[in-house]
C-alpha cells in the first residue's frame, strides 16, 4: 500500500523549545499471558506519570507462535490505551513468522497507516516514504526516529534505514537540536546490523552532541558506553516485559547530557 507522508513545514531551530520533559521506554513484551497482563501494569504507571510519549522498541509476542492480524490488533488496542506510544516492529511479529513477506504489510497496513501515532492523544510524526514504520519527529530540542531493525540477526529495510539515519542526523543538524534519539530492535553489540551501526557511529561523532540508541532483543537492561570512540553516544536497552518493570527518562535540553533514567517497578 502506498504510505502517507507528512511534510515538515520549515521550523526554527527546536533547541529554542525549552523545558524538561520526561518519556517512557519500553520493549520486548507479550512473550506469555503473565507478560500481557505485566504490559497493563507499566501503561498504568505510565500514564499516571505525566509522560510525553512512551516508544516500545519491538517484540510483542513470543517468537514462534501464531502471527496473525488478530494478535496485532490485540496488541495495538493494548498500546492505544497509553496517552501517547511510538512502536518499531520486532522480528517476533514480522522476520520470524512462517510468512514473513507478508507479516510486515500487515503491521505497516494495521499499525502505520496514519501520519499519528498511537495512543488516546496521538502526535504528528514524519514517515518515510514505502517504509511508514520509520518515523521522526521532535520535542523540546531533540530530534528522535524509529528504525525497522530487527534483532537478533539485523535486516529488515537495510538500504531504507540508512537514508532514515542520515534524514535524522540532517534534520537535527539543520535545526541546531541538542540531541538525537534513535530507536530500533537490534542489540548493536553483537555485529548485526554492522553498516547501520558504523554508520550511527560516524554520524554521531559528526554531530558532537549528545546522541543516544534506545534498543530491546537480548532481554537485560543496560545502560552503558559501548562505543569508547564516540563519547557522546550512550546505548540503553529497556527492561522485557517479564518484569512490570520500565525506564522514565527525562530529557533536559539545557543539560550537558540532555538525557537521565529512572526505572520504575509498576
Amino acid at each position: 500500500m502506498a504510505a502517507m507522508l507528512l511534510v515538515a513545514a520549515p521550523a526554527p531551530p527546536v533547541r529554542a523549545a525549552t523545558g524538561p520533559f520526561q518519556i517512557g521506554l519500553i520493549g520486548d513484551t507479550g512473550y506469555s499471558p503473565r507478560d500481557d497482563g505485566n504490559l497493563l501494569k507499566v501503561r498504568a504507571s505510565a500514564n499516571a506519570s505525566g509522560l510525553a510519549f512512551v516508544v516500545h522498541d519491538g517484540d510483542t509476542q513470543y517468537g514462534g507462535t501464531p502471527c496473525s492480524d488478530d494478535r496485532l490488533r490485540q496488541v495495538k488496542a493494548v498500546f492505544n490505551g497509553f496517552t501517547t506510544l511510538i512502536y518499531t516492529p520486532g522480528d517476533n511479529e514480522w522476520q520470524d513468522c512462517p510468512n514473513p513477506a507478508g507479516r510486515l504489510p500487515a503491521i505497516r497496513r494495521i499499525y502505520f497507516s496514519t501520519p499519528s501515532s498511537l495512543g488516546t492523544h496521538p502526535i504528528a510524526q514524519v514517515r518515510q516514504p514505502g517504509v511508514p514504520e520509520n518515523a521522526r519527529w521532535e520535542r523540546g530540542g531533540v530530534v528522535f526516529a524509529t528504525l525497522d531493525v530487527p534483532g537478533p540477526g539485523g535486516g529488515g529495510p537495510v538500504a531504507a534505514n540508512h537514508a532514515w539515519l542520515d534524514a535524522a542526523f540532517d534534520r537535527a543538524s539543520a535545526v541546531q537540536a541538542a540531541a538525537v534519539m534513535i530507536i530500533w530492535q537490534d542489540d548493536p553489540t553483537d555485529g548485526s546490523s554492522a553498516s547501520l551501526v558504523a554508520k550511527r557511529k560516524r554520524r554521531a561523532a559528526a554531530f558532537r552532541r549528545p546522541v543516544l540508541l534506545v534498543h530491546g532483543d537480548t532481554h537485560q537492561h543496560k545502560l552503558d558506553h559501548p562505543w569508547k570512540d564516540v563519547p557522546n553516544l550512550t546505548r540503553l536497552e529497556t527492561f522485557p516485559g517479564f518484569t512490570p518493570t520500565w525506564v522514565k527518562a527525562t530529557v533536559d535540553p539545557a543539560s550537558p547530557g540532555v538525557f537521565s533514567f529512572v526505572t520504575i517497578h509498576a
